[in-house]
């Protein structure tokens, strides 16, 4: 079982408390729990069962709770959940019936023939869970083109080591490479602070080969973040950094 994320959010007067946790190899599911003033709001549950089949470590575990933490809090900010307590209920939980508001008559002035419009009424609330609206909103999210950033080649980053790496931007739903997307590679520790090694740009075919040196280390510890930019988004892997024995 990994480590867990926990974060608050304020947003529009309240916050909200995200908590993001992995269940363990025996139970093979990532939760997130979404809080405001101690009353869970809402969970979502990814399983990651099937990876599991074909291999499986901590690393890409604490990537995929990392994405899932980090989609709950955009969804906050976004405004996804600004909906009273009572209509946002997890799906375990029954969604109270709806109260239609009353609206008064309005008289008819005296002094004309003409009838005025009557108010409008006000339109249905939205009677989905607040899970329900999460798992919408994931589903747009995954719909809308954006930069997805992976590495061609399979490398450790060890302390005070050159590495070479070979990395590759594409579009998420096409597929099609993103040229003169920007590369950089940033090294943050316990010890020192934040250092750039690396910055570049990818090629034609969307790819983008990294030579740089790792700082050495002899305490603490240290992780290796790759990022890439282009217009229609960002995206970033992290590895840590080892000691050789």
């Amino acid at each position: 079982m990994i480590t867990g994320f926990n974060t608050d959010i304020r947003h529009n007067d309240k916050v909200y408390h995200i908590q993001t946790e992995d269940k363990g190899l025996q139970n093979p599911y990532i939760e997130s729990l979404v809080y405001v003033g101690g009353e869970i709001l809402a969970s979502k549950k990814t399983s990651y069962a099937e990876q599991l089949k074909s291999g499986i470590d901590e690393k890409l575990i604490g990537g995929l709770m990392e994405q899932q933490h980090r989609t709950m809090i955009a969804a906050i900010k976004r405004g996804r959940f600004d909906q009273p307590a009572d209509a946002t209920k997890a799906m375990t939980d029954k969604v109270p019936a709806p109260v239609m508001p009353t609206v008064p008559n309005t008289p008819i002035p005296a002094a004309t023939t003409e009838t005025p419009a009557p108010p409008a009424q006000p339109g249905p609330p939205d009677e989905r869970t607040l899970d329900q609206v999460i798992i919408d909103y994931l589903a747009s999210e995954a719909e809308s083109e954006h930069l997805e950033l992976s590495l061609l080649s399979q490398v450790e980053f060890f302390s005070g080591s050159a590495v070479e790496v070979r990395v590759a931007t594409k579009k998420s739903l096409s597929q099609s490479p993103i040229p003169a997307a920007a590369i950089e590679v940033k090294v943050i520790s316990t010890v020192e602070a934040p250092r750039v090694i690396f910055k570049g740009k990818t090629a034609g075919d969307g790819t983008a080969i990294v030579r740089c040196t790792i700082p050495p280390f002899r305490e603490g510890t240290a992780a290796v973040i790759i990022s890439a930019h282009s217009p229609i988004g960002n995206d970033e892997v992290k590895q840590l950094v080892k000691r050789r024995k």
